[in-house]
């Protein structure tokens, strides 16, 4: 026999919130669904997926909010507890859907994503969604669609908006009217949901790529107004990498802070050093393979690393695709 489908709390949490805020009755809505409002208290609990699809339904129907699942879905990606700290602890948009796909079952245990590509565009995609209420399923999606989305944006930059969605509901009432969709292709009825977006996106570093700062000509370097934490220290770490990169002590007494408060600084990004040194070895590999005539081999040397194979692969695994494909991609 099947396991039971469960899902982590902090979606009915969510949904909870936005429900509150319009001043529907939510106690009523809990005790229909058999939900304890205690047991939103804790994200990571587990509830079946019975019971959000259940409440997320009754939630848009309640609110006469078709789209309520992509309102109630505008929770960061980072947000989502150990899940979304992993896939913000990632590298490139490609390491970052790949961790997404490869950890969503601990989310909810039925959970389907991959990512798929062609030769122009890359599709970030979720299999069938269970149940058989189109408005429960259709709550369930938006939420959906909303985290892919904002996955995508970690490399794609915060601005950006998705030209072509597939969803598995059918056309809506006031689905047309979202912002985020207004300007789409979307199509409805489909089998699986998808996001498409360009497939140079891919090996788009995350979390501030330094590149998004590039300024016009005569316009004044505003690099510095712009970087949180991470970023700066990746500037700095950026000056150290050629051979051994600095240990965490060493970089805490370069930035002139203990060791201890680096690492709760960057825990508050949701980020490790090591997280740190790994984006900083993939911006600064990136730029020698796009900018020098350098070759592989020596760009991995002054990396650090004393095998070009065990370079090769840390590069695929952060931008899904060899450095001498990165290369050829990038070529003018």
């Amino acid at each position: 026999m099947d396991p039971i489908p469960l899902v982590r709390a902090r979606y009915a949490y969510s949904f909870a919130v936005v429900l509150d805020k319009l001043g529907v009755p939510l106690d009523k809505l809990l005790r229909e669904v058999k939900l304890p409002r205690n047991l939103l208290e804790n994200p990571d609990r587990l509830i079946t997926a019975h019971q959000l699809w259940s409440f997320a339904g009754r939630a848009a129907r309640e609110a006469e909010l078709p789209e309520l699942g992509m309102i109630a879905g505008q929770v960061p990606v980072v947000e989502h507890g150990d899940f979304g700290r992993m896939v913000y602890e990632t590298i490139t948009l490609y390491d970052a859907i790949q961790t997404f796909c490869d950890n969503a079952k601990t989310e909810y245990s039925r959970a389907d994503f991959y990512l798929t590509r062609d030769q122009q565009q890359a599709w970030f995609c979720r299999g069938p969604i269970d149940g058989e209420d189109p408005m429960e399923r259709q709550q369930v999606e938006l939420y959906v669609l909303i985290m892919m989305i904002d996955t995508i944006r970690l490399g794609a930059g915060f601005q950006w908006r998705p030209s072509t969605i597939y969803l598995q509901t059918n056309d809506a009432k006031g689905l047309n009217d979202v912002p985020l969709l207004r300007n789409a292709n979307v199509r409805f009825g489909c089998k699986h949901s998808g996001v498409a977006f360009p497939l140079e996106f891919l090996s788009k570093p995350l979390h501030g790529d330094i590149a998004a700062f590039t300024k016009p000509e005569n316009q004044p370097d505003d690099i510095l107004l712009h970087t949180d934490f991470s970023a700066s220290l990746r500037l700095v770490l950026k000056n150290y990498l050629i051979g051994q990169a600095p240990t965490l002590d060493a970089a805490a007494e370069i930035v002139g802070i203990r060791p201890r408060t680096l690492q709760r600084r960057l825990s508050q990004s949701g980020l490790s050093y090591q997280a740190i040194i790994d984006q900083t070895r993939f911006e600064v590999a990136a730029e020698l393979i796009k900018e020098t005539n350098l070759k592989l081999t020596d760009i991995a040397l002054e990396l650090g690393y004393s095998d070009a194979g065990h370079f090769t692969r840390a590069f695929r695994r952060w931008a899904g695709m060899t450095p001498k494909e990165y290369r050829r991609f990038h070529a003018v």
